[in-house]
Protein backbone atom coordinates (compact mmCIF):
# COMPACT_ATOMS: atom_id res chain seq x y z
CA UNK A 1 0.00 0.00 0.00
CA UNK A 2 1.73 2.91 -0.95
CA UNK A 3 1.20 6.21 1.19
CA UNK A 4 -0.47 8.06 -2.09
CA UNK A 5 -3.25 5.80 -2.01
CA UNK A 6 -4.52 6.73 1.51
CA UNK A 7 -6.94 8.89 2.26
CA UNK A 8 -7.92 9.82 5.89
CA UNK A 9 -10.43 11.70 6.90
CA UNK A 10 -12.89 12.97 9.35
CA UNK A 11 -16.39 10.54 9.09
CA UNK A 12 -19.03 11.77 6.56
CA UNK A 13 -22.67 10.88 6.21
CA UNK A 14 -21.93 8.94 3.22
CA UNK A 15 -19.49 6.55 4.73
CA UNK A 16 -22.31 5.30 7.02
CA UNK A 17 -22.95 1.25 4.79
CA UNK A 18 -19.15 1.05 4.49
CA UNK A 19 -18.43 1.89 8.14
CA UNK A 20 -20.84 -0.91 9.32
CA UNK A 21 -19.70 -3.59 6.81
CA UNK A 22 -15.96 -3.26 8.03
CA UNK A 23 -17.11 -3.08 12.32
CA UNK A 24 -19.00 -6.16 11.29
CA UNK A 25 -16.88 -7.76 8.84
CA UNK A 26 -13.24 -6.96 11.00
CA UNK A 27 -15.37 -7.79 14.11
CA UNK A 28 -15.84 -11.29 12.98
CA UNK A 29 -12.79 -11.89 11.68
CA UNK A 30 -10.90 -11.71 14.66
CA UNK A 31 -14.12 -13.65 16.95
CA UNK A 32 -15.66 -11.03 18.85
CA UNK A 33 -18.97 -10.29 16.49
CA UNK A 34 -22.09 -11.13 18.65
CA UNK A 35 -25.58 -11.19 16.60
CA UNK A 36 -26.51 -6.93 16.50
CA UNK A 37 -27.24 -4.98 19.30
CA UNK A 38 -27.66 -1.71 21.00
CA UNK A 39 -24.27 -1.71 22.09
CA UNK A 40 -23.73 -1.06 18.10
CA UNK A 41 -25.99 1.74 18.75
CA UNK A 42 -23.39 4.52 18.35
CA UNK A 43 -22.62 3.12 14.81
CA UNK A 44 -25.69 4.05 13.69
CA UNK A 45 -25.59 7.50 15.21
CA UNK A 46 -21.79 8.28 14.34
CA UNK A 47 -22.11 12.54 13.89
CA UNK A 48 -24.02 12.72 17.08
CA UNK A 49 -22.18 10.49 19.05
CA UNK A 50 -18.94 11.36 18.40
CA UNK A 51 -18.21 14.35 16.36
CA UNK A 52 -21.61 16.04 17.64
CA UNK A 53 -19.95 15.59 21.40
CA UNK A 54 -17.26 16.87 20.99
CA UNK A 55 -15.01 13.51 19.98
CA UNK A 56 -14.08 13.06 16.32
CA UNK A 57 -14.12 9.51 13.75
CA UNK A 58 -12.19 8.83 11.37
CA UNK A 59 -12.34 7.16 8.13
CA UNK A 60 -9.07 5.53 6.17
CA UNK A 61 -9.89 4.94 2.32
CA UNK A 62 -7.32 3.01 0.01
CA UNK A 63 -8.63 3.87 -3.62
CA UNK A 64 -12.70 3.81 -2.93
CA UNK A 65 -12.58 1.14 -0.01
CA UNK A 66 -12.48 1.93 3.51
CA UNK A 67 -9.57 0.21 5.13
CA UNK A 68 -9.84 1.37 8.42
CA UNK A 69 -11.99 3.48 11.04
CA UNK A 70 -11.80 4.68 14.55
CA UNK A 71 -13.51 6.94 17.12
CA UNK A 72 -12.69 9.48 19.65
CA UNK A 73 -15.33 9.35 22.18
CA UNK A 74 -15.51 12.01 25.30
CA UNK A 75 -15.57 10.95 28.80
CA UNK A 76 -15.00 14.51 30.41
CA UNK A 77 -13.21 17.32 29.45
CA UNK A 78 -10.08 15.77 29.75
CA UNK A 79 -10.34 12.27 28.60
CA UNK A 80 -11.33 10.64 25.13
CA UNK A 81 -12.22 7.01 24.83
CA UNK A 82 -10.62 5.14 21.48
CA UNK A 83 -14.01 3.61 19.87
CA UNK A 84 -14.53 1.39 16.81
CA UNK A 85 -10.78 0.68 15.93
CA UNK A 86 -11.09 -1.30 12.61
CA UNK A 87 -8.95 -2.59 10.00
CA UNK A 88 -10.26 -4.58 7.11
CA UNK A 89 -8.58 -8.01 7.33
CA UNK A 90 -7.43 -7.47 3.63
CA UNK A 91 -5.42 -4.70 4.92
CA UNK A 92 -4.42 -5.91 8.23
CA UNK A 93 -0.34 -6.05 9.45
CA UNK A 94 0.61 -2.92 6.86
CA UNK A 95 0.59 -0.25 9.41
CA UNK A 96 -2.77 0.85 8.51
CA UNK A 97 -4.32 0.42 12.24
CA UNK A 98 -1.23 2.47 13.72
CA UNK A 99 -1.77 5.45 11.16
CA UNK A 100 -5.48 5.84 12.53
CA UNK A 101 -4.24 5.53 15.97
CA UNK A 102 -1.83 8.47 15.36
CA UNK A 103 -4.28 10.55 13.77
CA UNK A 104 -7.21 9.84 16.42
CA UNK A 105 -3.90 10.68 19.34
CA UNK A 106 -3.35 14.17 17.30
CA UNK A 107 -6.98 14.85 17.03
CA UNK A 108 -7.42 14.42 20.79
CA UNK A 109 -4.45 16.42 21.74
CA UNK A 110 -5.93 19.16 19.22
CA UNK A 111 -9.29 19.06 20.78
CA UNK A 112 -7.22 19.71 24.29
CA UNK A 113 -8.31 16.11 26.05
CA UNK A 114 -5.35 14.76 27.78
CA UNK A 115 -5.95 10.77 27.94
CA UNK A 116 -7.17 8.31 25.88
CA UNK A 117 -8.80 5.08 27.51
CA UNK A 118 -10.17 2.09 25.75
CA UNK A 119 -10.76 -1.43 25.82
CA UNK A 120 -9.62 -4.68 23.80
CA UNK A 121 -10.76 -8.03 24.45
CA UNK A 122 -8.23 -10.52 25.35
CA UNK A 123 -8.39 -12.49 22.27
CA UNK A 124 -7.39 -9.76 20.15
CA UNK A 125 -3.92 -10.24 20.45
CA UNK A 126 -2.80 -7.69 17.42
CA UNK A 127 -4.85 -4.85 18.66
CA UNK A 128 -2.73 -5.62 22.18
CA UNK A 129 0.24 -5.57 20.56
CA UNK A 130 -0.91 -1.95 18.72
CA UNK A 131 -1.90 -0.06 21.82
CA UNK A 132 0.95 -1.14 24.08
CA UNK A 133 3.59 -0.78 21.38
CA UNK A 134 2.16 2.92 21.01
CA UNK A 135 2.14 3.50 24.52
CA UNK A 136 -0.80 2.79 26.17
CA UNK A 137 -0.53 1.15 29.83
CA UNK A 138 -2.84 -1.89 30.87
CA UNK A 139 -4.86 -0.72 34.15
CA UNK A 140 -6.96 -3.46 34.59
CA UNK A 141 -9.20 -6.47 32.89
CA UNK A 142 -12.74 -7.15 33.23
CA UNK A 143 -15.95 -8.09 30.98
CA UNK A 144 -17.60 -6.01 28.43
CA UNK A 145 -20.36 -7.82 26.47
CA UNK A 146 -19.40 -11.01 27.57
CA UNK A 147 -15.86 -11.01 26.13
CA UNK A 148 -13.09 -10.57 28.52
CA UNK A 149 -11.38 -7.08 28.05
CA UNK A 150 -7.91 -5.13 28.86
CA UNK A 151 -8.57 -1.72 30.10
CA UNK A 152 -5.92 0.52 28.92
CA UNK A 153 -4.61 4.23 29.31
CA UNK A 154 -2.49 6.92 27.29
CA UNK A 155 -1.08 10.54 28.96
CA UNK A 156 -1.13 12.81 25.88
CA UNK A 157 2.20 14.65 25.41
CA UNK A 158 1.60 18.31 24.04
CA UNK A 159 -0.83 18.90 26.94
CA UNK A 160 -0.31 21.06 29.39
CA UNK A 161 0.45 19.51 33.27
CA UNK A 162 -1.59 21.12 35.82
CA UNK A 163 0.79 19.55 38.54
Amino acid sequence: MSQDELILRRFESGDSDGVWHLHRTASQDVGVCGPEGAWEDDLRHIEEVYVGSGGDFVVAHIGARLGAMGGLKPVDDDVAELKRMRVDPVFQRRGLGRRVLRELESRAVALGFKWIVLDTTTIQVGAQRLYETAGYVRCREGMLHGYAVIFYEKRLTGQDDPT
